[in-house]
């Protein structure tokens, strides 16, 4: 079964599957953290239900947006909620494993990639459910991930990710390891005084070192959504 889930002031929605896929908040994050423009192609690797696609297209502008999902329910959904929205001309999805894709995609054929890829090892034991492909590693792992994206971005291009704070040095090594220079890192903050649970990522192809780093914070000392938080849905 499907429900609608409203993304700003707008009116602009996307449909949610009750027992498949859903996206969380880290996705919406993710996507009003990256820095693109009416002149970029995007790749969303593991898109699930588009979500990200959606966002960048709506609210960045983006040229054209591409999704990556194995699991044809949630490519199915993807689709759909691309024409909910108008963007079948700007939006497309591809049903197939991350793996390999830039040999259908094409090598440095887009200006930015984002992903929220699966946060848990596969071999940690977390149960994740009927969402089990969303929350964990499988057989694609988070180096394959993002070895998928450095094959299709661009020299220059960059690569945004949201991941689970305890996994940051493994996304570093990854990057790193694919020529990936991280250049800005925003830590998430489930609530003040709480430790961080998130991180959003940037990593430059070709990039120099140097990063930057800064923090976001989902709920007040009252618990409250931060003003920042609530600008995401604007």
């Amino acid at each position: 079964m499907e429900y609608e889930v409203t993304l700003d002031a707008a009116g602009h929605s996307v449909l949610q599957d009750t027992e498949g896929y859903r996206f969380s908040q880290d996705s919406v994050i993710c996507a009003n953290l990256l820095s693109a423009g009416s002149r970029d192609r995007l790749l969303d690797l593991g898109c699930g239900g588009g979500i990200m696609c959606v966002l960048a297209l709506l609210k960045k502008g983006v040229k054209e947006a591409v999704g990556v999902e194995i699991d044809a329910r949630a490519a199915e959904l993807a689709a759909k909620n691309a024409a909910r929205n108008g963007l079948d001309g700007r939006m497309r999805v591809l049903c197939r494993d991350v793996r390999g894709a830039w040999e259908e995609l094409g090598r440095e054929s887009f200006d930015k990639v984002v992903c929220n890829p699966p946060y848990f090892d596969f071999a940690d034991g977390t149960d994740g459910g009927k969402t089990a492909g969303a929350k964990r590693e499988g057989e694609a792992t988070l180096d394959d991930f993002i070895r998928a994206g450095a094959e299709c971005l661009r020299f220059g291009g960059d690569f945004t990710l949201v991941m689970r704070a305890d996994r940051l040095c493994d996304a570093v090594t990854s990057f790193r390891a694919y020529g990936l220079e991280p250049k800005k890192t925003t830590f998430v903050f489930p609530r003040v005084g709480a430790g961080a649970n998130a991180f959003v990522m940037t990593a430059r192809k070709g990039g120099k070192t140097g990063m930057t780093a800064d923090a976001l914070y989902v709920l007040d000392a009252d618990g409250a959504r931060t003003r920042e938080i609530e600008e995401l849905y604007c």
